[in-house]
């Protein structure tokens, strides 16, 4: 069995049972696409394919098996150390699950990211069977990232940060927020990307106040501000960073409000280090806009984790209950946001150390004029 994928499996039991519970296995299944659990390809490592409807049954020994249909079958058979049933219809996967679970009396469940169809068809097909929320250890697992998801991670961050200069270059006027989310999204897949982490956020002028805008056909004019959030995923695996750039001349009101942005940054990212209280980073960040003339323009929480989810589970927020650990990756995104004028943002990625944190966006963050 594959070291990693057994150290996985190990983890996510090792803090059930920490939390009082110990189920005798684990099952992740998943729905269609839209309703797929990531935590399957958490456990089984396997690089390709949608496994909508498949199914994966861990145990304590750090074992897993992989139920699917025929049209994944080989890209399940070509990752190494995991056993592979394969079945052609709902009636032979529920005979190979049956088999698979018959000495299992308490089995665990992702309550978080199943269906409730799926939850429902488990429930009835397996009464015998006691089922138990498992999703708060298996969130916990998953954030706390191994030397391979950080090396994929690391990967995908410098697909990202290598965009930034292409984003520069693109700017010209009257070029559509699409226009230019494309070219982002291209040239993140032309070096190596499969595809976006996320829809590409591209947004001029006041719709950069809008933090989760979507990029529209508005053309850009001079001295608008350009928000890109963006990010890549790369052996399934996400980034996620934000620039804002100014075309034109900038006035003295948006270099206050970059500066701001900026400095709030630099105090968030001095906070990242392990044993630190998630809500602890939200609140040294929120608390120094708030003492600006901007005092209720930051709208969100300052960051989350990422991983095979490009929001993976926690968050760095006031309410947070998450302690920082090593190997934890997450965002650090400040922001301030003026209705009608616009918004700025800075975003970046990174991981949890000892004595400072590790961070793996490298794109210039200083007020960059165009």
């Amino acid at each position: 069995m594959n070291r990693i994928i057994k150290n996985r499996v190990r983890k996510i039991f090792s803090f059930a049972e920490s939390s009082g519970t110990k189920p005798d296995a684990i099952i992740i299944k998943n729905g269609i696409e839209g309703q797929l659990d990531s935590t399957f390809f958490y456990l089984s490592n396997i690089r390709s394919g949608l496994f909508e409807g498949c199914s994966i049954i861990a145990y304590p020994s750090g074992s897993i098996s992989v139920l699917t249909s025929k049209l994944e079958e080989q890209s399940a058979l070509e990752t190494p150390d995991i056993e592979v049933i394969t079945f052609e219809n709902e009636s032979e996967y529920k005979k190979l699950l049956n088999k698979k679970l018959m000495k299992i009396r308490i089995l665990g469940i992702n309550y978080g990211e199943i269906t409730l169809g799926n939850y429902l068809w488990i429930k009835k097909n397996f009464q015998r069977i006691k089922l138990i929320d498992l999703s708060k250890p298996i969130t916990r697992a998953r954030c706390i990232k191994d030397e391979m998801e950080i090396k994929l991670l690391k990967k995908s961050a410098n697909i990202a940060s290598k965009v930034f200069p292409v984003i520069i270059r693109s700017l010209e006027k009257d070029i559509t927020e699409s226009q230019l989310s494309s070219i982002i999204n291209y040239n993140m897949e032309n070096q190596g990307a499969s595809s976006p982490s996320f829809q590409t956020i591209v947004a001029f002028g006041k719709h950069s106040a809008e933090p989760h805008y979507t990029p529209q056909n508005y053309k850009l004019k001079r001295n608008n501000l350009v928000l890109c959030d963006y990010g890549a995923k790369y052996n399934r695996y996400c980034s996620d960073i934000t620039r804002t750039i100014f075309f034109g001349k900038t006035n003295k009101n948006i270099k206050e409000i970059y500066e701001t942005v900026l400095h709030a940054s630099k105090i968030g990212l001095s906070k990242i280090r392990i044993g630190v209280k998630a809500s602890e980073v939200h609140n040294a960040v929120e608390d120094f806009i708030n003492s600006t003339k901007y005092k209720g323009r930051f709208i969100h929480s300052t960051g989350h984790s990422i991983g095979l989810n490009v929001h993976d589970g926690a968050s760095i927020s006031r309410k947070s209950e998450v302690v920082l650990e090593e190997g934890m990756v997450f965002t650090i995104e400040p922001g301030i946001y003026i209705p009608k004028l616009g918004g700025v943002r800075i975003e970046d990625d990174v991981i949890v150390r000892r004595n400072k944190p590790e961070i793996i966006t490298k794109a210039p963050k200083e007020l960059t004029e165009v």
